[in-house]
């Protein structure tokens, strides 16, 4: 399923700086990033997240960069995007 997530970022330095070390150390296998956006102050971003559950995308972001941000959690129906994770 897809996962959108709304981030209101309260600490874009500590957002850019968590999201860069999550990526860096790679993604669990049950979830995909194949969409992440911000504006150019960083204080918005939108992502769309493939995963099994939103609580599990809902874990990993969280855990990742929950400190820095409010985020808002939807399932997606999106159109032009491949799954990139096997069933």
């Amino acid at each position: 399923m897809f996962v959108s997530v709304i981030h209101r970022i309260h600490d874009p330095e500590g957002f850019k700086a968590a999201e860069a070390k999550a990526l860096e150390a790679g993604l669990p296998p049950s979830v995909a990033l194949p969409i992440h956006a911000a504006t150019p102050d960083h204080r918005l971003g939108i992502c769309i997240w493939e995963g099994e559950s939103v609580a599990a995308v809902r874990e990993v972001v969280e855990g990742a960069v929950g400190p820095y941000a409010e985020n808002e959690y939807s399932e997606m129906e999106v159109d032009g995007l491949t799954a990139q994770l096997r069933n």
